[in-house]
């Protein structure tokens, strides 16, 4: 008998005599006597507490390094047959002359499939919610008692924190002065734009560290034109908290939709998801589920099966230049409008731009935003009585910290009016149709529908119910249109714009005698 012959016999003898489904480093698979479970239990018993595969909604994730960082995927049972191999030594009773003997063999990939599904694994797997490369600030109940959590997992928020410096304490009076530096250089439709803008940078902090119980808003971005510094800000946020937007691009239906661009990235675990530069109509139940789900949120994408997230610190962000949205979207966003700076260069500093000087001193901002945090518990908590949100916890809170620490505008100040605008298809392709009038230097002149549509016509505003370009029914549908937004009123103002009409008589010039006119004047507010 050789040497191999000897060693399996003596681990046959050994795993009969204890009845068990490991001996030493080794785990019999499943047969000769030994369950399933016996042999699961053992598998997951071990690899727990490495703390390198966990379970996420029912399902085994891994932590992958992929590009520039790392991310969760769940586990397939094919590549789960080797990566169980890391932890242990596997063997099977297979004949050998008149009896059963054990001999070493690999995870045939059904058994991997059962493995994966066993009880043993939701039992011995810690449970993971997502991933963080900095620092968070937790606090403890109501007391003043809060703590730093760094690298490593943490059972008690299920993040693991991949990355990132412990920051600086920082004195409240500094940390506001160096916040609001980080936007003095937007120009904010309102003070109101500049109160949610500051708002935003703090919000990944409490929800993160489990401050706020409830929902929190989409950072909805949104400009008069391009480059004027939506998505920049937007990278800013994420920035503080070393980390980069996973991009949820525009796309319709099918394969590469939205909705499974979204799923991708939530299953990835990052917290900042951007749906960046959306044009049109955003209609998605998807993501609107997301944004009101408590603690559980389904998500699929090919070839892998269902997991069922914790969506409690994902932050959603979206940038447009004119967004529609249904009113459902607009109640769960928080709506952050900025005017392009014609001319304007964002200053420089030693490591580059703005969010470059941010990356390099991470550790510095975090610590910003944790000093706002830490002064808002040692007030108590406070709450304002702000009721123009659904999510009313958020709401609150940051209307307070803003009004009270940072000494800005109220949160929601001019918030409703955009909401408005952008679940109103009118309002949403009149604000478009005015940048045009201004673009093309028609402002101050009275237009007609039918100059209307060829200012629209030139700089590719769509009009609500035109299929294809035609100038009369193009001049027929924007009269329409303006008819039900003016049906009560002769003036409406948004987003720093007048749009009046007027009526005037015109002589026909075919000897059908004189006619009412209806003009449209757009200016600015200030003029």
């Amino acid at each position: 008998m050789n040497e191999t012959s000897k060693a399996e016999d003596m681990i046959t003898e050994q795993a009969r005599e204890v009845g068990a489904a490991s001996i030493d480093n080794s785990i019999i698979l499943p047969g000769g006597g030994i369950s399933i479970q016996a042999t699961a239990d053992e598998l997951f018993r071990r690899i727990g507490p490495t703390k390198t595969l966990f379970m996420r909604g029912g399902a085994v994730v891994g932590i992958f390094e992929t590009r520039d960082r790392l991310e969760l995927e769940v586990i397939s049972p094919a590549a789960a047959r080797s990566r169980f191999e890391s932890y242990a030594t596997f063997y099977a009773y297979r004949m050998g002359g008149h009896q059963q003997v054990l001999k070493p063999t690999v995870i045939p990939q059904e058994m991997a499939t059962a493995l994966l599904e066993s009880e043993a694994a939701r039992q011995f797997l810690p449970k993971i919610t997502g991933l963080i490369n900095c620092p968070i600030i937790v606090g403890r109940d109501d007391r003043e008692v809060v703590e730093i959590i760094d690298q490593g997992f943490h059972p008690s928020t299920g993040l693991f924190i991949t990355g990132g410096e412990l920051p600086p304490n920082i004195e409240p009076q500094e940390a506001g002065k160096a916040l609001k530096e980080l936007v003095s250089e937007f120009d904010f439709q309102s003070r109101g734009d500049r109160s949610r803008a500051l708002a935003l940078f703090i919000t990944p902090a409490l929800k993160l560290g489990g401050h706020l119980l409830g929902n929190v808003p989409v950072d909805v971005a949104e400009a008069d034109k391009s480059q004027s510094g939506k998505t920049f800000r937007q990278k800013i946020v994420a920035a503080i908290y070393n980390e980069k937007p996973s991009l949820v691009t525009s796309r319709s239906g099918g394969v590469g939709s939205v909705d499974e661009s979204l799923n991708q990235q939530l299953i990835a675990g990052h917290p900042f998801i951007q749906l960046d530069n959306f044009r049109g109509r955003l209609d998605s139940p998807h993501i609107e589920a997301l944004l009101t789900a408590e603690r559980s949120f389904s998500v699929r994408v090919p070839y892998c099966r269902e997991v069922v997230i914790d969506p409690s610190r994902i932050i959603v962000m979206l940038t447009s230049n004119g967004v529609e949205t249904t009113r459902d979207f607009a109640n769960r966003s928080s709506i952050v409008r900025i005017r392009k700076r014609e001319g304007h260069a964002f200053r420089q500093f030693p490591e580059g731009d703005l969010l470059q000087h941010v990356r390099a001193n991470q550790s510095y901002y975090l610590g910003v935003v944790f000093a706002i945090v830490r002064e808002w518990i040692r007030r108590g908590r406070l709450r304002s009585q702000e009721m123009r949100h659904d999510f009313r916890e958020w709401c609150q809170t940051l209307d307070w910290i803003i009004q009270d620490i940072l000494g800005e505008a109220s949160l929601m100040d001019g918030h409703e009016a955009a909401q408005e605008r952008v679940s109103d298809p009118a309002l949403t392709f009149l604000r478009k149709l005015t940048l045009a009038v201004v673009d093309q230097g028609r402002a101050g002149e009275p237009l007609i529908a039918s100059t209307l549509y060829e200012i629209a016509d030139a700089a590719q505003v769509p009009v609500p119910g035109l299929r294809e370009p035609d100038e009369d029914k193009g001049k027929r549908a924007i009269g329409m249109l303006m008819a039900r937004l003016f049906k009560t009123t002769v003036t409406l103002e948004l987003d720093g714009f007048r749009v009046t009409r007027r009526e005037s008589e015109k002589f026909r010039g075919d000897g059908g005698g004189n006619y009412i006119a209806k003009e449209y004047l757009f200016t600015r507010l200030n003029q």
